[in-house]
């Protein structure tokens, strides 16, 4: 997800615990091949467009060591979806609890170096609405464009490095 959406993130460090907020966004192409019955296979582009917001903490154990946690909502939409000549708009909402470990380090000339070195999370609610734009709905493609974003899990990332100015 922050491949994708390249977060700004806001955070205030303390001795004990920090507190920070992440926002950002950001589309993703891919191609597949899709099949109509009138006109056979062929082969479509889609975008998805990715947005992230969270509230995040972090607890210090020690000089930089620290438990990374927070609450966050995840937005993905597929424009334009197209399935057997039918096409939806699809809109995929996650919450999610985050939480991780990592390090972070300030510095006198107000450098920051963070990594949290694994994170992961555990899905609270999701949320997906599918518009009908064109084209001949039926059972099947009403099912197949109400499961394309549910086969989405938590989101989670391994190596996630930070850099920043604090003053």
């Amino acid at each position: 997800m922050y491949a994708t959406t390249s977060p700004y993130v806001l955070e205030m460090p303390g001795e004990v615990w920090g507190i920070g907020l992440t926002y950002g966004s950001g589309k993703y192409n891919y191609s597949y091949t899709d099949y109509n019955s009138s006109t056979g296979d062929s082969t479509k582009t889609q975008s998805i467009n990715f947005s992230t917001m969270e509230v995040t903490g972090r607890y210090y154990i020690g000089n930089s060591f620290n438990i990374p946690f927070g609450y966050a909502i995840y937005k993905i939409s597929y424009p334009d979806w197209v399935y057997s000549g039918v096409t939806y708009d699809i809109e995929y909402s996650i919450t999610q609890l985050n939480y991780g470990i990592g390090n972070e380090w300030t510095y006198d000339w107000g450098g920051y170096y963070g990594i949290d070195w694994y994170q992961t999370g555990s899905k609270l609610s999701d949320k997906i609405t599918v518009k009908h734009k064109s084209g001949t709905e039926t059972a099947a493609t009403l099912a197949e464009a109400n499961k394309t974003p549910t086969d989405i899990k938590a989101f989670a990332g391994i190596f996630v490095v930070t850099f920043g100015f604090g003053f």
